[in-house]
Parts: structure tokens; C-alpha cells; sequence
């Protein structure tokens, strides 16, 4: 009764917003996806209990995507991402509706919400984010080729597709602002499996020109029981190149710590990471760094140089050079090398 009540809730607020309107056109999927296929390999002066080697990674999505215009001038989106991996557990990665006009933009569904699309993050060129550049280098006492403990992670993002309700406003003069709300289980549209339950996104964004001179900033924060994440983002572009950094803090005072953003036993520290890039044509070539500063004393950095060459529309050829380093802050001691990551990667 509760889903059929929220259901009903939703559709008589936006046919409260939309009024009476007919669409030109019903909406036609169309189909696209992307292909990223990676080899590389580390080599470790530091082994943190753990041998070094070679690796592949791949990462294979199928997209299904369509719009139409309604007669007062309201477009309603429909989005369906497909994972096309043998290994992946989870069928659908993102399936959400957009209704955007005049008024901003509403999102429902399974789609990170203010949060992470709001932050301006570090330029990373190469495709392999500097997290996952962490995940080749392996953490201690882990596999060299698999995540490990979230704690140890140099994520930013949220990076939460749980089913939410999301709302942007219009940009004015280059701001922006928005909210995200992931309901309680038992409050029609989070199961009690889901880990992003009950939780609050919001968020500035800004974003203009002036000229040939860009700039991005943000300020975003997420909130969970007694669990903040606070993050700063800023960002100038200027005749192809590219300088931005991004500044994370937790707090986290609740009974279950880590319930929203990491595993561990206590997340509360900071992140932060820096990156400088330079376009020209096909070709992108970036430094970026990133590091983290646990409660606890588990510490990681990653220093990496990646380049782009678009080879068509759609292809890339990608590589990456990276030395980091990880102390785990247990018997397992810490992991320290140097490793390179190439690949290819197609848009569709």
C-alpha cells in the first residue's frame, strides 16, 4: 500500500507540473554503450605480502536511451544501462526518467544523485581513474588486481546507483544547485539490502566562461544518521589546458561508521587530489595525483601521467604510467611500486 500511495504521490506532482500536454512523439529508445578493454602490470618494492603480476581488466556496458518533447515544451528522458560482463553481479548499472524544462530538471530512479554530478573533480586523462590505478597497484595483504577494503580507496564519488529522487535547478549566471533523497527501506523504493538508505545529497555547482577562460567550482555534502561527507571542488581551463583539484572531508560520529562510504571500521579522514591536462586535436596528455589521510593511520597515494589518442570517432588508445603507495596500517605492512596500464576504448 505504501509503494501504490508514493507511487501516486509522484504522478500527481507531475502532472501537477506538466499540466495538460501531449507529445509530439513517443519516446523511441536508441541503442549505444561503450567497450573499455585494459593490460597492464605492476612491480612493487614494497610487496605488502603480495606478488607482483600482470593483469586485464574490462569494464562493458550496453545503453538504451530516448527522449520526446511534450507540447508545452517538457522533455521526459528514459535511461537503461545494461552491464555486459560475464563477472558483474548487478544486471542493470543505471535505469532512471528525467523530466526537465523551464523549472530545472527531476530525476527518479537508479542514478547518483547532487552529489557526485555536481563535483568538480581533479582532470584525469588516460580513462583509468587514479582510484583504479590504486586497484592495479593492489593493496596489502590483498589480491594485486582487486579493490580490497574500501577504506583504503582514493574514491570521491559517492558512487551510489541506488533508486532516488533528485532535483536541479535551472542554471543562473553559471550556478546551479541540487538535492538527492535515497528513501528508508520500507519506504517504497529502497530494499533493506541497499547501503544508501535514508541518505540526503546537495550540493552548488558553477560553471562559465569568460572568453577564452573557463572556470568550475563546487560544494556538495551528503548526510546519512550522524555520517557527513563535505567536498570542494575547483577547476580553469585555458587554451587546452586543464587545472583542478578536489578536496573530500568525513566525519563520521554514527553507531554503524562506514554505512554510506566505506566498509572499514572508521572512515573519518580526508582525501584530496590535483591533476593539470593538456588537450590538442586528437591528442591528451595529464598528470594527476591523489592521497588520503585515514583516522586511523591507513594511508594511500598515487602519482599517474596518462595520454589520449583518439583514433576516430569513438576509439581511443590509452596509456598510463603510476607509482603509488599504501600502508595498511597492519600486520600485512605496506605496498609500495610502480606500474603502466594500456588499452583501448570505444564509445557507441
Amino acid at each position: 500500500m505504501k509503494k501504490i500511495l508514493f507511487g501516486s504521490t509522484m504522478l500527481v506532482a507531475v502532472g501537477a507540473l506538466t499540466g495538460t500536454a501531449m507529445a509530439a512523439d513517443p519516446i523511441s529508445l536508441s541503442l549505444g554503450g561503450k567497450q573499455e578493454q585494459y593490460f597492464g602490470g605492476v612491480s612493487t618494492f614494497k610487496d605488502g605480502n603480495r606478488e607482483d603480476g600482470f593483469g586485464i581488466d574490462t569494464d562493458t556496458e550496453v545503453y538504451f536511451k530516448g527522449s520526446t518533447t511534450l507540447d508545452n515544451g517538457i522533455t521526459v528522458s528514459a535511461m537503461i544501462q545494461l552491464e555486459a560482463e560475464a563477472d558483474n553481479a548487478v544486471n542493470a548499472d543505471e535505469q532512471y526518467v528525467t523530466v526537465s524544462g523551464a523549472f530545472g530538471k527531476i530525476q527518479a530512479g537508479q542514478k547518483e544523485g547532487a552529489f557526485d554530478q555536481l563535483t568538480v573533480y581533479a582532470p584525469v586523462v588516460g580513462w583509468v581513474s587514479l582510484n583504479d590505478t590504486a586497484d592495479w597497484l593492489g593493496y596489502a595483504g590483498t589480491s594485486s588486481f582487486s579493490r580490497g577494503s574500501n577504506y583504503y580507496n582514493l574514491d570521491q564519488t559517492l558512487n551510489d546507483d541506488d533508486a532516488k529522487i533528485s532535483y536541479f535547478t535551472p542554471k543562473f549566471y553559471g550556478f546551479s544547485a541540487g538535492a538527492s533523497y535515497t528513501p528508508q527501506p520500507g519506504g517504497s523504493l529502497v530494499p533493506a539490502t541497499k547501503k544508501n538508505r535514508d541518505l540526503a545529497q546537495f550540493g552548488i555547482g558553477y560553471d562559465n566562461k569568460f572568453g577564452d577562460f573557463g572556470v568550475k567550482a563546487s560544494a556538495t555534502a551528503a548526510t546519512q544518521s550522524n555520517f557527513w561527507i563535505y567536498q570542494g571542488g575547483l577547476s580553469a581551463n585555458y587554451a587546452g589546458f586543464t587545472l583542478g583539484g578536489t578536496y573530500t572531508e568525513i566525519d563520521d560520529e554514527s553507531a554503524s561508521n562506514g554505512t554510506v562510504y566505506s566498509t572499514a571500521p572508521s572512515s573519518e579522514g580526508r582525501l584530496w587530489s590535483a591533476g593539470l591536462s593538456y588537450a590538442t586535436g586528437p591528442y591528451s596528455v595529464g598528470f594527476a595525483y591523489a592521497q588520503t589521510n585515514h583516522k586511523s593511520g591507513g594511508d594511500n597515494a598515487i602519482y599517474k601521467l596518462g595520454a589520449d589518442y583518439k583514433m576516430g570517432p569513438g576509439i581511443s588508445l590509452v596509456g598510463n604510467v603510476f607509482y603509488g603507495e599504501n600502508d595498511s596500517n597492519t600486520a600485512a605492512g605496506s605496498r609500495e611500486g610502480v606500474g603502466a596500464v594500456t588499452g583501448i576504448v570505444l564509445a557507441f
